[in-house]
């Protein structure tokens, strides 16, 4: 087994993957007088530092999807094991820590989805370089900010935005349990289009917060009846100044930053144009 671990450990990603995973920039085009005139993104999120993300979010998430978060160092072992007996029962557990469903979502084409000891086991010794190169606060700001939530939000500030017309900053009790039940199944629980089902996942995820200790049972009572409060816009990706010339070099700077071994969605580039904003 031990020979098995170490012939997988090359195909897991490195070190200094993980660390650009985080701290990943966009590319940035300007006007020749430093105007902003694009941002070539991957993906339409805002990352926000944890202390900017409601203390409510947090305590949903570690009641409902890794209550000893503070206790393992990537792998909660007790969950495993038990998740094991479940599955060999004929009740099919997942088991996975918010440090192996990080390495999972920031690397999808590497671990994979399949159910398989391979998949598990590279996804094991992911989570175990990522605890060794993130702190437990660090973790969780990633997760947070790299969880897709449909309408093409990803992260949890473009998910308050989108799904309450807010900060994620501002977001109540009802509003955090609401986006984190939605992790579990983020069509499934889409609070849009399957809002019953949405509720009773929040209160679930309410539920388990009662039991972490950070909501109390009358709390719970109350807030359990009221309904989800969406206040849902979809987020649209300005065109910017000069949307054609954006697009344009968006394509020549592909090729280019391929060429030259830059990634053009994370490598913060700045793209100064001559373009003249005032005439613009």
């Amino acid at each position: 087994m031990l020979l098995y671990v170490l012939v997988l450990i090359p195909f897991t990603p490195g070190i200094g993957d993980l660390r650009k995973a985080k701290v990943g920039l966009p590319t940035v085009l300007l006007a020749a007088d430093g105007t902003v005139l694009a941002e070539y993104k991957q993906l339409n999120r805002e990352w926000v530092k944890l202390d900017r993300i409601a203390a409510n979010v947090v305590n949903a998430l570690i009641a409902t999807e890794d209550h000893r978060f503070f206790q393992h160092h990537g792998i909660d072992l007790r969950r495993t094991a038990g998740a094991l007996l479940r599955t060999v029962q004929g009740d099919l557990q997942g088991g996975s820590t918010i440090t192996q469903q990080l390495a999972r979502n920031l690397y999808p084409d590497d671990i994979g989805r399949a159910t398989s000891i391979t998949r598990k086991v590279k996804e094991a010794i992911t989570a175990l370089k990522i605890e060794a190169v993130y702190t437990k606060t660090e973790i969780l700001e990633t997760y947070l900010n790299t969880v897709p939530f449909l309408y093409n939000a990803f992260g949890i500030e473009m998910a308050a935005r989108t799904y309450f017309d807010k900060s994620a900053f501002e977001l109540n009790v009802l509003e955090g349990a609401t986006l984190i039940g939605m992790l579990k199944g983020t069509s499934y629980y889409n609070p849009v289009q399957n809002p019953e089902r949405a509720q009773q996942r929040r209160n679930l995820v309410l539920a388990q917060m009662v039991k972490d200790g950070t909501l109390s049972a009358g709390q719970f009572d109350t807030l359990s009846k009221r309904p989800l409060g969406l206040d849902f816009e979809r987020q649209v990706v300005p065109l910017g100044l000069a949307p054609h010339m954006a697009q344009y070099l968006r394509k020549w700077l592909v090729t280019w930053a391929d060429d030259k071994g830059y990634n053009l969605h994370a490598d913060g580039l700045r793209v100064v144009t001559t373009l003249d904003a005032g005439m613009q």
